[in-house]
């Protein structure tokens, strides 16, 4: 798509085809560093790729996401850290992880419709520090806390230091329990149990954005507490 605007954008200027409409609002988005319209929603309007509010923010992305993918494939095994961000369609990922754990435990009859997303926050600060990659589920990096930080001391949610907006939060475990597990794990969260936060892909937080839910521990402040902290999960902050 953006080869194919790019060289109708050199075509035009070079007087070997005529200026659409199209391709003028091209010209005059790249010239504003803006993203073109057409890069990002298809023509019934619907998102083809992340929104960025200027061009080099979204270059930038899309070269990181091109890099994971081949990466994956040219090692032809998985990343040891998915970077969320990196998936134009985060929700069929997360579905494709219980999926892959619900086939693992064929014996035990799980089926997907009993299963749960469950998540842990883990020690590691960043991907690079991931050495091998979990025994089932995935882990995943590229999330922003905002409203709240996180106490790796206390493996709980804290208050935000003052003036800082967003904290990256560690990398992320991810994988797929039953319901009934899920449920017998809410005392390990604090003793009022987890802050069911939600994920959106960006700061703009409608039901068009969101992702899913990650329950996050908080051992001294009740969950409600966070609620009226506007406490979320960023994709982008952006």
């Amino acid at each position: 798509k953006v080869k194919a605007s790019m060289n109708g954008i050199i075509q035009a200027i070079r007087g070997e085809v005529v200026t659409t409409e199209l391709i003028l609002a091209g010209i005059n988005s790249i010239f504003d560093a803006r993203v073109p319209q057409d890069w990002m929603f298809s023509a019934g309007g619907d998102e083809i790729s992340w929104i960025s509010p200027t061009l080099g923010l979204w270059y930038a992305g899309l070269i990181g996401r091109d890099e994971q993918f081949r990466t994956w494939v040219n090692n032809v095994k998985r990343p040891l850290s998915f970077w969320l961000t990196g998936f134009s369609n985060p929700q069929g990922f997360l579905t494709g992880v219980q999926q892959e754990v619900t086939r693992n435990h064929k014996a035990d009859k799980w089926s997907l419709d009993s299963v749960d997303v469950h998540t842990e926050v883990t020690e590691y600060d960043r991907s690079e520090q991931v050495v091998r990659p979990p025994k089932e589920g995935c882990y995943m990096h590229g999330l922003f806390l905002e409203g709240a930080a996180w106490s790796k001391g206390d493996i709980s949610l804290v208050e935000s230091t003052p003036k800082v907006l967003y904290v990256p939060l560690p990398v992320l475990f991810c994988t797929a329990v039953t319901k009934s597990q899920k449920r017998s794990m809410e005392g390990d969260y604090g003793p009022n149990g987890g802050f069911n936060c939600a994920v959106y892909k960006y700061p703009k937080r409608t039901d068009r954005f969101y992702i899913f839910t990650v329950v996050l521990a908080t051992r001294e402040k009740a969950p409600r507490h966070w609620i009226l902290r506007g406490v979320a999960l960023l994709c982008s902050t952006d």
